[in-house]
């Protein structure tokens, strides 16, 4: 981690802000309602089908803007945008609390995803992308480790802020915690190495020359723009992927789809993962520290993977990865079994939290680094597919007062997955030096 002597390489410290962006991002749109969701439907008169809703009209909208932030990401880079998104998140969560109407909760719904997804997400791992080649799966790791460490501590902290204040309060002062970000982004995040007299990893790499004006010291901590050292599509280090060419290959479509398919149970199952435990008979502290418990396994899961990306060939270990997501929620189905809820805790929450960290790795390791932002935009798409995870959720409970039909469904969907990347390939690349359309 460290570089040119004993100062630590400034990309980790664009990490540990991707890192807490990924945290407030995920925790204020997703795991949060974990403990939200029972006092919500209890004091607005909310069914669950229709909180489920909120989520996954916010979630359709946030992914859909995946396409525009994937070009403005390349263009005005990912600092001017993770600061934006965290004024707009923190204001759409903390004007959450103040609506009777689901229709206003799903429009704030909507400001608030497209706000996180400013701040996190494609832009967020563009910035931790391009500080990093060798470690990229280590440094992703790190950064996408902050979306399940917020189901470790958001829900349980919602929970304590409610037997505190009233439920307006508790979306007041999430929101202003997510204001908090925004000052620490403009000071810490900046765009790419080059630009300012470093390169990828903190090394050098022997092919690759400085240019006219030397860096004075690779990896220093204090930025000075150097316009020699541009990013490396310049240098013809890494190819570049027209649209035309990236949906040609079979990597696009199979891990696409692979993805959607494993998302939809990873958020349908996360989203109310509290609600499920006391259902079947836990208490709500109880309830609510079992999920801290698995997304903090999660946290574990997503260093793990990335470092295992780093070490072996990435398809091989994220089809591993949803073959273990499968056996995990096969072990939540069996009834009133302590041995197997533990079981369901350990393989799940770190399979799970492998999913989104290494969706982000797959792609720069089959489409470059240069080619990240816009490969990763086309490919999000993809994603929009997991809304239909919650609304299963919420079907299979209202209908059926169990989640146990939508967990038999996400066991065949992760399967499915598994095969798909199992089977994908590694594109032919196109001609170095060709320009991606669209940016």
């Amino acid at each position: 981690m460290k570089a040119g002597g004993d100062r630590v390489f400034y990309g980790w410290y664009v990490v540990a802000v991707a890192f807490l962006a990924n945290f407030m991002a995920t925790g204020t749109g997703f795991y949060i309602f974990n403990a939200l969701m029972n006092p919500l439907c209890d004091t607005r008169g909310w069914t669950r089908t229709e909180l489920n809703a909120a989520p996954a009209i916010g979630l359709t909208v946030g992914i859909l803007s995946a396409l525009l932030y994937g070009t403005l990401v390349t263009r005005v880079g990912p600092r001017i945008l993770m600061f934006l998104g965290s004024i707009v998140s923190g204001a759409a969560f903390a004007s959450l609390g103040l609506v009777n109407k689901i229709s206003h909760f799903y429009l704030l719904c909507v400001l608030l995803y497209l706000g996180n997804a400013a701040m996190s997400g494609i832009v967020s791992n563009t910035a931790v992308s391009n500080w990093f080649v060798e470690k990229r799966g280590k440094a992703l790791g790190v950064a996408t480790a902050g979306i399940s460490l917020s189901g470790a501590i958001l829900p349980l902290l919602a929970m304590h802020m409610l037997d505190a204040a009233d439920l307006p309060s508790v979306f007041l002062w999430t929101g202003m915690m997510t204001w908090t970000l925004a000052p620490v982004i403009w000071l810490v995040v900046r765009d790419w190495p080059e630009e300012w007299g470093m390169v990828p990893d903190g090394s050098l790499p022997e092919h690759r020359s400085r240019g006219k004006h030397e860096c004075a010291e690779i990896g220093q901590t204090t930025l000075v723009p150097t316009p020699a050292l541009m990013p490396a599509d310049s240098t013809g280090r890494d190819p570049l992927w027209t649209p035309a060419g990236m949906i040609r290959t079979q990597a696009f479509w199979m891990v696409g789809f692979a993805y959607a398919l494993v998302m939809m149970g990873t958020v349908g199952v996360m989203f109310q993962l509290g609600p499920r435990f006391t259902d079947t008979g836990y208490g709500r502290e109880t309830a609510m520290a079992l999920v801290a418990l698995t997304a903090l396994i999660a946290t574990i899961g997503k260093t793990a993977w990335g470092a295992l990306c780093d070490r072996f060939n990435p398809t091989r270990v994220v089809a591993a990865l949803m073959g273990m997501n499968a056996v995990g929620l096969c072990l939540a189905l069996i009834p009133e079994s302590v041995v197997a809820l533990s079981a369901f805790i350990l393989l799940f929450g770190f399979a799970m939290g492998g999913i989104m960290s290494t969706l982000p790795i797959l792609v720069a390791d089959l489409y470059g680094r240069e080619s990240f932002a816009s490969v990763s935009r086309f490919m999000s798409l993809f994603i929009i597919l997991e809304v239909g995870g919650y609304m299963l959720m919420g079907q299979s409970y209202d209908r059926t007062g169990s989640y146990d039909t939508a967990y038999v469904c996400f066991v065949l969907l992760d399967l499915v997955a598994a095969g798909l990347v199992f089977s994908a390939t590694r594109p032919t690349a196109p001609n170095v030096g060709e320009p991606a359309q669209g940016q």
